[in-house]
């Protein structure tokens, strides 16, 4: 069900990404519209539904981190971490838009009458007292440790301890293998999930901490005086782009290198048959041992 969530989190993320784009290039920084439907979007929900989206998938990556973690490292003791997978499917987008919704309020929707021909337009406009004030700037610092901070802590460290625990237990599956075998050559292909799960855990590991970083230090640093240095526009178009790119990325990831999770998707999408998909490295006629298994349902 997490699979499920981090799928539906991720398109959705990429979804509302789009109309954050159109209004950068073509309304700029806060832009007039005719209708007020619009303007009342861009200046509520655009980012409360976008950032709300980012730290949902944040989540979810963070949960089937630690369900591969608790498969790979305690077999024995595997389990959903949020007791039923449902529940936390549930759970993390509640909590996760309730900590987003003093976003809604950092804007406000200003309504300008043209002098010469008396049409309305509506403008969306920063809402200076309520984003200077001091608790507004705990509130940010505390959305960015959970959501950024501590989650690239979490899975730096769960996928380098994942990645050693497996490591060793294929080392000691293949010299059992080498050991029973008269040539002494070990076979490739029993050892293809290894190589998935190294290439899995290595890049999602690395685009995160390398995509994220950075608008890290873009929300905590973020100011109407820094906004009109040309530098930091640049760095923050960047740092957007970087955290999108991430997300994007990490999905394509999943869906390469993990066969569970494209068979997730597809069902979420209810494009799936009867026919599990199978998985791009695996050689046809690769046999699999119980820690593969266990690995191969966590991923």
């Amino acid at each position: 069900m997490s699979k499920s969530g981090y799928s539906a989190a991720a398109l959705l993320a990429i979804l509302f990404a789009l109309p954050f784009a159109w209004r950068v290039l073509v309304h700029r920084e806060h832009g007039h519209w005719e209708d007020p439907i619009p303007a009342h979007y861009f200046a509520h929900l655009e980012l409360f539904l976008g950032n709300g989206c980012l730290g949902i998938g944040v989540m979810m990556l963070l949960a089937l981190t630690l369900e591969r973690y608790v498969s790979v490292c305690h077999p024995g003791h595997a389990r959903p971490i949020l007791g039923s997978p449902i529940r936390a499917v549930i759970l993390i987008p509640i909590i996760t838009f309730i900590m987003y919704i003093p976003i809604m309020f950092r804007s406000f929707v200003k309504t300008c009458r043209l002098v010469p021909d008396g049409n309305v337009i509506y403008q969306r406009t920063e809402n200076t007292a309520f984003i200077t004030h001091p608790a507004y700037s705990v509130y940010k610092i505390v959305l960015e440790m959970i959501f950024k901070v501590i989650p690239v802590i979490l899975l730096a460290a769960l996928n380098l301890r994942i990645l050693i625990v497996y490591r060793r237990s294929c080392e000691k599956r293949r010299k059992m293998t080498l050991s029973r075998t008269t040539s002494g050559e070990e076979d490739p292909r029993k050892f293809a999930e290894e190589r998935r799960l190294v290439l899995l855990l290595g890049s999602t590991s690395i685009l995160f901490l390398v995509c994220v970083t950075p608008m890290v230090i873009l929300n905590v640093t973020l100011s109407d005086v820094n906004l009109l240095k040309y530098p930091y526009q640049v760095f923050r178009a960047i740092a957007n782009l970087l955290e999108i790119t991430n997300y994007s990325i990490t999905f394509y990831i999943y869906c390469l290198f993990s066969e569970d999770f494209r068979n997730t998707l597809l069902r979420t999408l209810n494009l799936s048959d009867s026919t599990p998909a199978r998985g791009l490295l695996k050689p046809p006629g690769a046999t699999t041992t119980t820690i593969t298994q266990n690995t191969q349902k966590s991923v």
